[in-house]
């Protein structure tokens, strides 16, 4: 017996949302799990959400924004679209320090990456933040929804390679220039990195700028395939 099983023992499951007792070790219970804003039809590339839900029998699809434009990343997975409890939920997370919250959303992260066969990475590497943010807010959501998810997977998490160097504005409210424009040489990277495989790990991607400023600096020090994992896929509207 692990030491998670005592814990659940002795702290069983609550659903986070209406308090009914969790399922399957989660802070969910059945119906709220189930109601949530699931991201199932997507874009593979991308994680953006896609109008239609494809056969099971057909090829991967790929948005048109990534057909015109693809990011540098390779792929994504992301649970859930922006919205509704999922959107609460990742906020109640962020701003209302229920760190408990990440272990939840962790596990449902792990869950669907296992699903990916294609998902074979070496190492995780969460969105840094800033210092500033980080005295701020106590904590990095990213690395500890990480925490859960390189553990699960015995993968190591990467904290050091990639620095946040320039404290940026808050995102929300920008469109996708002038989010391009504020992430732009906000990341540097100050640790080789061996690894071919990396998934960054985000809470949310809205235009993914952020996680695509990233990738870059991996792939130009010599990583051959990034992955982007995240809790929620928003879209500007």
């Amino acid at each position: 017996m692990n030491f998670s099983y005592f814990v659940d023992l002795i702290f069983p499951p609550r659903c986070l949302l209406c308090d009914a007792a969790g399922c399957d070790e989660l802070d969910l219970c059945r119906r709220c799990l189930d109601a949530l804003p699931h991201n199932q039809r997507a874009c593979t590339q991308c994680a953006l959400p896609l109008p239609s839900v494809p056969a099971e029998d057909a090829p991967p699809l790929v948005c048109g924004k990534c057909l015109r434009s693809p990011p540098v990343f390779d792929s994504s997975i992301s649970l859930f679209e922006y919205e509704q409890d999922a959107a609460r939920i990742i906020s109640q997370l962020k701003f209302n320090d229920r760190l408990v919250l990440a272990r939840t959303l962790g596990k449902l992260l792990y869950r669907r990456v296992i699903e990916q066969p294609s998902q074979t990475v070496d190492a995780i590497l969460p969105v840094p933040l800033h210092t500033s943010r980080i005295r701020k807010r106590g904590f990095n959501q990213s690395i500890e929804l990480s925490r859960v998810v390189s553990k699960k997977l015995g993968l190591p998490m990467l904290l050091k390679p990639v620095k946040r160097v320039r404290p940026t504005s808050h995102q929300t409210g920008l469109n996708v220039e002038q989010r391009r424009k504020n992430i732009k040489g906000a990341f540097e990277l100050v640790k080789p990195v061996k690894y071919k495989h990396v998934a960054i790990v985000d809470d949310v991607v809205t235009t993914g700028s952020t996680v695509n400023e990233i990738a870059r600096l991996l792939k130009q020090q010599g990583v051959q395939q990034v992955s982007v994992w995240s809790i929620a896929r928003a879209t500007l509207k």
